[in-house]
C-alpha cells in the first residue's frame, strides 16, 4: 500500500513544502543536538547552531515551515527547498549522525596543535595605576634580562614547527617593562618573517606611557593590536583608574588616543568600557563623545565589559550589575551600533572554530612568562595560586614543565560531565570557557552567551537589523535574514 504524500499547508503563504516518502531525493534528517532558537518581538524565528556557527532568522510566515522540520522525530524530507537549507546550514542533520564524534573531532583539532606557539609576556609586573577593581598585587618589577633571551631563545628552538606565532603583552603595566618589550619584540619579529611564519603581537596596557614615539616603535615592531580602557567620561574613569600615588590618569590616555588616530599606522585599538553601577548611568553619552573622536576611524572598536569580582582587595565594595552583567552589555552593543561606533560582536565568541569561548590557558600551547621566568595559565590566578605556576624558563631557552600540573589546565573537561555532554554549546564553550572555576571549585563554568541564549540572540538580531539599517540593506525580505552577506544566495532555497 502507497504512502499518500504529507503536505504542510502554511497559513500565510500559499508556497506548500511537499514531502513525497520513497521519494530518490529524499533523505531522513533529524535536528541538530546543538540547535538553540528563540522567538523575535515580531515572531521571527530566530536559530542558532553551536556546531556550524549558522545563524539565521525566519519570517513569521516561515516559521510554521521550519519548526515543522525541526520537530524533535525527524522527518523524511527532499534534498531541496527549505529543508535543504537546514541541511547545509546543520540545523538538520542526516538520521544516524554522532554529533558528539563531530565535537571531539573539532576539539582534537583546536587543542592538539604544534604548529602555534602563543605567549602572555609580562614585561613588567608592577603598574603606574591603582584600579580599584584591580586583583593584582604587583610583586616585582621588569622582566629580567636572563628572561628576555630565554624567551627570543626558546623562539627560535621552536620556530621550524610553527605556522603561528603570538605574542601578548600583559602585566601589571607592560610600558613600565618598554626596555624588554625592546628587547623581544623585534627579535621575534624578525625570527618570523625569516622562517615564512604568521606573527601577531597584541598588548593590554592602560595607555598612560603611549606616547606618539612609543606607539610608533610598537607597531614597528609588529605590535598593532592593543586593547585600552576608558570607564567612562573623565569623573568616572578618574575615580575607578587612579594613578598609584592619587591623581587624574584620563587626560593622558585620550591625548595619546588622539595622537594614534591622527597617525596613518596600520592598528587596531579596542577601547574597552568597563562598566558597574556607578559609571551605568554615564556611557549611553559618553558614546556620543568616542563617535565624534574616534566614530569615524575603523581602527578604532568599542568593547563593554562588566566588572565583576576577581579577587581583589576591593571586591565586597564593588557595584557589580546582577547576572554578570550581560542584559546591560547587549543593550551598550546594540546603543553603539545605533551611534554608529564600531563594536565588538559577540558573535564571533560563538563560532567554535575561533576557539574564543575556550579559555586560553586551556590550550597546551599557550603560556604566560613571568618577568622572574616562571610559566604559568591564567592571568587571574597569576603566582598568587602554586597550581597556576607550571613550569619555568631555563637561562638556554628550555622550557620545564611539570606535566601534572599543566593536564589539570588542558584536559577535556566535557568527557567527564554528563551535561557538558548534553549541552546544546558544547562545541563553542568545549566544557572550558574558564578551566580556573574547575580547578577552584569544582563547577561548570558555562558562559554568558549560553545561560543567557534567548536575550543574546535576540540581541544579536537587533545588532544585525541596526547594522543593515546603516548600510540600506532590506531587512524585510521574507527570505532568512543572514549575518554573511556572502550567504544571501542561499536564502532563495527558502521561496
Amino acid at each position: 500500500m502507497s504512502t499518500p504524500p504529507r503536505v504542510f499547508r502554511s497559513p500565510k503563504r500559499t508556497a506548500d513544502l511537499v514531502q513525497i516518502a520513497g521519494s530518490s531525493a529524499e533523505i531522513s534528517v533529524v535536528p541538530s543536538r546543538f540547535n538553540a532558537h528563540t522567538v523575535a518581538a515580531d515572531g521571527s524565528l530566530i536559530l542558532f547552531n553551536s556546531y556550524s556557527a549558522a545563524f539565521s532568522i525566519f519570517p513569521p510566515h516561515a516559521r510554521d515551515q521550519v519548526e515543522f522540520l525541526l520537530r524533535r522525530a525527524g522527518a523524511r524530507v527532499p534534498a531541496s527547498g527549505v529543508s535543504r537549507y537546514l541541511l547545509e546550514r546543520g540545523f538538520l542533520v542526516a538520521k544516524g549522525t554522532d554529533e558528539l564524534q563531530r565535537v571531539r573531532y573539532l576539539f582534537g583539532q583546536l587543542q592538539y596543535r604544534s604548529d602555534l606557539m602563543e605567549l602572555i609576556l609580562l614585561a613588567s609586573e608592577e603598574c603606574n595605576f591603582r584600579c580599584v577593581y584591580c586583583y593584582e598585587t604587583f610583586p616585582r618589577g621588569t622582566m629580567e634580562e636572563w628572561v628576555r633571551s630565554a624567551v627570543v631563545r626558546w623562539v627560535e628552538a621552536k620556530v621550524r614547527t610553527l605556522s603561528q606565532i603570538k605574542l601578548e603583552w600583559f602585566g601589571g603595566e607592560p610600558l613600565l617593562g618598554y626596555e624588554a618589550i625592546r628587547d623581544i619584540a623585534p627579535h621575534v619579529q624578525r625570527i618570523a618573517k625569516d622562517n615564512d611564519v604568521h606573527y601577531h603581537s597584541s598588548m593590554t596596557t592602560n595607555g598612560y606611557l603611549l606616547t606618539e614615539e612609543t606607539f610608533a616603535s610598537l607597531v614597528n615592531w609588529g605590535i598593532n593590536t592593543f586593547q585600552i580602557t576608558l570607564d567612562g567620561p573623565q569623573e568616572c574613569h578618574d575615580a575607578k583608574r587612579p594613578l598609584a600615588g592619587g591623581g587624574s590618569t584620563y587626560e593622558q590616555i585620550l591625548t595619546n588616543l588622539l595622537a594614534a588616530s591622527r597617525s596613518s599606522y596600520d592598528f587596531h585599538i579596542f577601547l574597552r568600557i568597563n562598566f558597574d553601577h556607578d559609571n551605568l548611568p554615564y556611557v549611553p553619552e559618553y558614546m556620543s563623545f568616542l563617535k565624534d573622536r574616534f566614530g569615524n576611524d575603523r581602527r578604532f572598536e568599542l568593547r563593554f565589559y562588566p566588572v565583576g569580582q576577581w579577587g581583589g582587595e576591593n571586591d565586597e565594595k564593588l557595584q557589580v550589575c546582577g547576572r554578570g552583567g550581560v542584559g546591560e552589555r547587549q543593550a551598550l552593543e546594540l546603543m553603539a551600533i545605533e551611534h554608529g561606533i564600531q563594536t565588538e560582536t559577540h558573535f564571533d565568541h560563538m563560532h567554535p572554530s575561533k576557539g574564543l569561548n575556550v579559555c586560553y590557558a586551556a590550550r597546551p600551547y599557550s603560556f604566560i612568562v613571568g618577568a622572574d621566568g616562571k610559566l604559568m595559565k591564567c592571568t587571574i590566578a597569576l603566582d598568587k595560586k602554586d597550581y597556576n605556576i607550571v613550569g619555568s624558563l631555563s637561562r638556554k631557552g628550555s622550557p620545564h614543565i611539570d606535566i601534572d600540573k599543566l593536564a589539570r589546565w588542558i584536559a577535556p573537561y566535557f568527557e567527564d560531565d554528563a551535561v557538558c555532554k548534553s549541552c546544546f554549546f558544547l562545541p563553542t564553550c568545549q566544557g572550558t570557557s574558564c578551566p580556573l572555576e574547575r580547578i577552584e571549585n569544582d563547577t561548570r563554568p558555562c558562559p554568558s552567551e549560553k545561560t543567557q541564549i534567548g536575550p543574546t540572540l535576540k540581541a544579536l538580531w537587533s545588532e544585525h537589523r541596526a547594522r543593515a539599517r546603516q548600510h540600506s540593506v532590506d531587512v524585510g525580505d521574507a527570505r532568512p535574514q543572514e549575518l554573511s552577506p556572502e550567504e544571501n544566495a542561499v536564502a532563495a532555497a527558502c521561496e
